[in-house]
């Protein structure tokens, strides 16, 4: 479909039906020849209304009440050269709206062209079985988005893809958001806690005991990471702080190659974001364990 009007309906184009059930009593032919001349003409009418508005393309949301669209619709919308793609999911329904343009109509009343969204080409095309349908050059000017279609030979493998794509593409937003990058490998974790124990020896008493407390639990992280890929965590640490206090800041951990190295170099970095979300979430977290007065057991 070349040059598309997408409309987006929430509604059924099928027989009328009221809202409570209701029994119908037909006494000869000629009453049920009328009732189902009125029931195509109405049809009709409706089609003939989405036509007027250019409309080429109907994206219709899946109904559980009743079917969404009726087989003389769909006959007529096959003979107005109107592509039809029906059943499509609630959450879904929101994101295509958003990602084309277009406004949900929820009644054939307010049916409009201004509702519409603007395609370039639409094609579907046949993957193992299973039908995609590709837009290509959505006019929407206030939000741009892409599709990512993802494959996999089983269920299990997809979503562990799935869930990797997502990581990579929330650390893209990460460091959209925040157009930073520090060291990884505890490198950065390190030379934060020597800064934090080097401005607690300025100060006395419970301040400082509490600036030597974050300090210590920052060193936690290194630690940890050692244990995890099977180094001596103490012999490690021991050695990064001594790089460190000399002024080599990106020294941290190579845990595939198990020693310490340049991590700019190496190429182990993070986003700046990931960090200072870190460590709000656990201050907050540490201060909500401080204000509890007493644990009651259940």
């Amino acid at each position: 479909m070349i040059n598309a009007k997408v409309a987006l309906i929430q509604f059924s184009i099928s027989s009328p039906s009221t809202d409570t059930d209701n029994l119908i009593v037909i006494e000869n032919y000629a009453h049920m020849d009328k009732l189902l001349k009125e029931e195509k003409q109405l049809i009709i009418s409706f089609c003939r209304k989405i036509k007027s508005t250019g409309c080429n393309v109907i994206l219709s949301q899946k109904s559980i009440l009743k079917e969404s669209m009726c087989d003389y619709a769909i006959q007529i919308f096959a003979q107005m050269k109107i592509m039809l793609v029906r059943d499509i999911e609630r959450d879904e329904f929101l994101f295509i709206a958003d990602s084309l343009g277009c406004i949900p109509i929820i009644d054939i009343e307010t049916f409009s062209s201004d509702k519409l969204g603007s395609v370039d080409q639409i094609e579907e095309k046949n993957y193992n079985a299973q039908k995609v349908l590709i837009f290509k050059g959505v006019r929407n000017p206030r939000i741009k988005s892409s599709t990512i279609l993802i494959r996999s030979s089983n269920k299990h493998l997809l979503e562990e893809t799935e869930r990797s794509l997502h990581d990579a593409l929330c650390v893209m937003r990460s460091i959209i958001r925040r157009r930073f990058l520090i060291t990884g490998g505890g490198a950065m974790e390190i030379e934060v806690a020597l800064s934090l124990k080097q401005y607690g020896k300025t100060l006395t008493g419970i301040n400082s005991y509490c600036f030597n407390a974050f300090a210590h639990s920052l060193e936690i992280i290194p630690y940890t990471l050692c244990e995890n890929a099977g180094l001596e965590p103490i012999e490690i640490i021991s050695r990064m702080k001594k790089y460190h206090m000399n002024g080599k800041k990106t020294i941290g951990i190579n845990t595939r190659r198990g020693i310490l190295g340049n991590m700019i170099k190496e190429n182990i970095i993070s986003p700046l974001l990931v960090a200072t979300s870190i460590f709000n979430m656990s201050v907050e977290f540490a201060i909500q364990l401080l204000k509890i007065d007493s644990i009651i057991e259940t």
